[in-house]
């Protein structure tokens, strides 16, 4: 899936959550400026708050799940262990799977 971001609508609805990849997101990285880096980090948050809104939860779990990959792996801001994590509880919380566990894991050894 190519990312774009449309500050009309800053936000990615439910199923735009379930196709993005982790592939996608370091597609983007690599492709796009800092600033736009950056941005996609928001509209991930703005579409989570919108998924918890909306009672949305598995969504919101990916979503989540998203985040904490892109904090971790691509984006790697400091303290990104520790936010990183935050987002990854949250998304197991809310949907426990083994894809989600393995990056608990891995996150919790640090980078």
């Amino acid at each position: 899936m190519k990312i774009s971001i449309d500050f009309e609508h800053p936000y990615f609805d439910e199923n735009a959550i379930f196709a993005l990849t982790p592939a996608n997101l370091n597609n983007f990285y690599a492709e796009e400026n800092e600033v736009s880096r950056l941005d996609l980090f928001f509209v991930l948050e703005a579409s989570l708050h919108r998924l918890q809104r909306d009672n949305r939860l598995k969504a919101a779990a990916r979503c989540a799940f998203l985040m904490a990959y892109y904090l971790f792996v691509p984006l790697t801001p400091p303290a990104s262990c520790e936010l990183a994590g935050f987002y990854i509880d949250r998304a197991l919380e809310w949907d426990e799977t083994p894809e989600y566990r393995q990056w608990k894991k891995l996150i919790d050894q640090g980078n």
